[in-house]
C-alpha cells in the first residue's frame, strides 16, 4: 500500500508544477510580445495603432459633407466664408499664411501621418507643414489658465481596443476643414480612434460647442495603411511640397501613386 505522506507530499507538489508551467508560458507570452516592438509601437500595454495613414473619402470634415447646425453669429460667417470659397477666393483661412490648420482640421488633410506610440502618450506626426500632436495618457489635465493653441490639449485613455481622446483648449481663429467651417473657443473634441483591420484606421469625431453648435456633431473618418511610406518634409514658406507648374497652378497634396 502506498505511503500516506508520499502521496500527501505528491498532492502538495501539484501547485508548484502548476505554477512553474504558468510563469514559463508568461515569459513565452513576453518573448513574443517583446518581438512585435519596434520603433513606431514602443508600448506594448497599448492595442496597436502606428503606422503611416491617410485619410480616405472627401477633405471636407464630413466625408458626406454634412454640417452641424449652427449658431449665430457662425452660421452668417460660415455663409460668408463659403460664399469666398465658390468664388475661388477663400478668407479667413490661417493656413494661407503658412499658420498651422488646427483641430479637427489637420487630421482631413490630404497627406499623410505617421503614429509613434511611447510609454504616457501617443504622437501623431504630420507630414503637413511638419505638424505634431501629443496625445498624453499619463493622467496629466489642462489647467484653466493654459492658453489656447492650434492642436489644444489631448489626453486619451483605451476603452479596449479604441483610443478616447478628449482635446480642449482650441484657438478659436482656426477652421474646422478647408470649406471655412467654424467654432469658438468652447470647442470639445472627443475621438474614439481604433483599427478597424490591420490596413484601416477608424476615427469617431465628436465636436461639443455650446456657443457655436446647436447640438454636439460626429463624423467617422477612415485612414487607410500605407507600410511603405515615410513622411516626406514639408516647408510651407518655401513651398517645397506641392511646386506651381507652367501655368501657375499649385498641385493638390496627395501623393502621386508611384509611392504606393
Amino acid at each position: 500500500m502506498r505511503d500516506a505522506r508520499s502521496s500527501r507530499a505528491g498532492a502538495n507538489t501539484r501547485p508548484w508544477v502548476s505554477w512553474l508551467w504558468l510563469v514559463i508560458l508568461a515569459s513565452q507570452a513576453r518573448g513574443v510580445e517583446a518581438q512585435s516592438l519596434n520603433a513606431l509601437y514602443a508600448d506594448s500595454h497599448q492595442p496597436d495603432v502606428s503606422g503611416v495613414w491617410l485619410a480616405t473619402g472627401y477633405f471636407t470634415l464630413s466625408p458626406e459633407r454634412a454640417l452641424p447646425s449652427l449658431e449665430p453669429p457662425y452660421d452668417a460667417l460660415y455663409a460668408k466664408r463659403m460664399k469666398a470659397f465658390n468664388a475661388g477666393a477663400p478668407i479667413d483661412d490661417v493656413t494661407a499664411d503658412c499658420l498651422p490648420p488646427g483641430m479637427p482640421h489637420i487630421m482631413v488633410v490630404p497627406y499623410p501621418f505617421e503614429i509613434v506610440q511611447t510609454p504616457g502618450r501617443v504622437l501623431f506626426l504630420f507630414e503637413y507643414a511638419g505638424q505634431l500632436r501629443r496625445i498624453y495618457l499619463d493622467g496629466r489635465r489642462p489647467s484653466d489658465d493654459d492658453d489656447p493653441t492650434y492642436y489644444g490639449f489631448s489626453t486619451g485613455h483605451w476603452e479596449g481596443s479604441s483610443l478616447v481622446i478628449q482635446t480642449t483648449h482650441i484657438r478659436a481663429d482656426t477652421q474646422d476643414d478647408f470649406s471655412g467651417l467654424p467654432h469658438s473657443d468652447a470647442l470639445v473634441i472627443t475621438e474614439r480612434l481604433h483599427r478597424v483591420d490591420h490596413d484601416t484606421l477608424e476615427d469617431e469625431i465628436t465636436l461639443t460647442d455650446p456657443k457655436a453648435y446647436a447640438h454636439s456633431f460626429t463624423v467617422t473618418r477612415r485612414y487607410h495603411l500605407h507600410p511603405t511610406w515615410t513622411i516626406g518634409e514639408y516647408v510651407c514658406e518655401e513651398n517645397n511640397r506641392n511646386a506651381a507648374g507652367a501655368n501657375g497652378v499649385t498641385g493638390f497634396g496627395v501623393p502621386p501613386a508611384s509611392k504606393k
